[in-house]
């Protein structure tokens, strides 16, 4: 049995056009897993072992939940992937942590991603294995790290809070909602509608900042979303080793360059560390306890050190554990699929 790590977080997996031809978006992640069977260098076989967040980002219900479960399981069947078993992440890095341990340990596994912070509290170790006692999740995390950014430093280069005018020369704000498209990079295609084109067209003919607005039309009409994201990735993993560091993103047309503070971006994510907060308080309730004996950080997102230091703060420095931050998950996956 193979496994699996799924970094699709969304619940309801929004479907695409490209070249005018309209895909369902479990069609477009068979194409992946056919071009990865394809690349392994032996039969991967049927059954697989899938690891999923525990709350996927957007499901506000369980029958949310379970669409995308339902929509992820087409994909893998589509791949030719029918025998599935899915597994929570933390649960799987829990494993990953377990086969370190000479003693058992009362353990919160906090797994920190891209658009998901998911909990667990078990027991691990060489006797317990890794016993699930609780677990709880938010759609909050390194993706939401990086739209605080785009909010602060990269749309008011884009014309954000200025005005443009109208008719009969007054004067109307450049609406908010453009620059809440470009917080998700994904989302930034969705400016490119005809209405909102003709929005832009206007917006720019009468914007008092003609260079911020000629900015966002740029990067809207060359769809450069993925690309500006990128930038604001490279001064966040930049941020986990300097006290500051240099936003920097360049196109023809383009220039946005700004220096960041760890500081700044620290009180930028205030507001996403309280919602964490709040998942971990419901995992330990669930789990009917109110400490545990070490914390274990992994996920891409555990190397903030605004993170880092909430967990350190809470739990105690010399609780709070890490490394293979980027792999233990898979490892975990690939330890549950070797014993079914």
């Amino acid at each position: 049995m193979q496994s699996i790590k799924s970094h699709l977080a969304a619940a309801s997996f929004v479907d695409t056009t490209i070249f005018g031809k309209r895909f369902k978006v479990e069609e477009l992640i068979a194409v992946y897993l056919r071009a990865l069977r394809a690349a392994a260098p032996f039969d991967l076989g049927r059954r697989v072992v899938c690891g999923r967040p525990v709350r996927y980002w957007g499901a506000e219900t369980a029958a949310d939940d379970e669409r995308a479960v339902t929509r992820m399981r087409a994909a893998l069947a589509l791949a030719g992937f029918d025998e599935v078993t899915f597994a929570a992440e933390p649960i799987a890095a829990a494993h990953a942590y377990a086969a370190r341990l000479d003693r058992d340990e009362r353990v919160l596994i906090a797994d920190f991603g891209g658009g998901t912070s998911d909990f667990s509290v078990v027991e691990a170790g060489p006797t317990s294995g890794a016993r699930v006692l609780a677990q709880s999740g938010v759609a909050l995390a390194g993706d939401a790290f990086d739209a605080r950014m785009i909010d602060a430093v990269v749309a008011p280069a884009l014309g954000k809070g200025t005005k443009y005018q109208v008719e009969f020369g007054h004067e109307a704000p450049v609406p908010s909602w453009i620059y809440n498209r470009l917080r998700r990079w994904h989302h930034l295609s969705m400016l490119k509608s005809a209405d909102t084109v003709t929005l832009l067209e206007r917006i720019a003919d009468g914007a008092r900042d003609k260079d911020g607005i000629a900015r966002l039309v740029r990067i809207v009409e060359e769809d450069l979303g993925l690309p500006l994201h990128g930038a604001v990735e490279h001064a966040k993993l930049a941020l986990t080793a300097a006290p500051t560091a240099d936003f920097d993103f360049r196109r023809p047309g383009i220039a946005i360059a700004a220096p960041v503070a760890r500081a700044a971006f620290d009180a930028w994510i205030e507001p996403e560390l309280d919602a964490i907060d709040g998942a971990i308080d419901e995992a330990l309730a669930a789990a009917g306890v109110t400490s545990v004996d070490r914390v274990f950080a992994t996920g891409g997102s555990s190397l903030v050190p605004a993170v880092r230091a909430r967990l350190a703060a809470r739990f105690g420095a010399d609780r709070l554990v890490g490394g293979e931050e980027l792999t233990s998950v898979a490892a975990g996956l690939a330890a549950m699929a070797a014993r079914q």
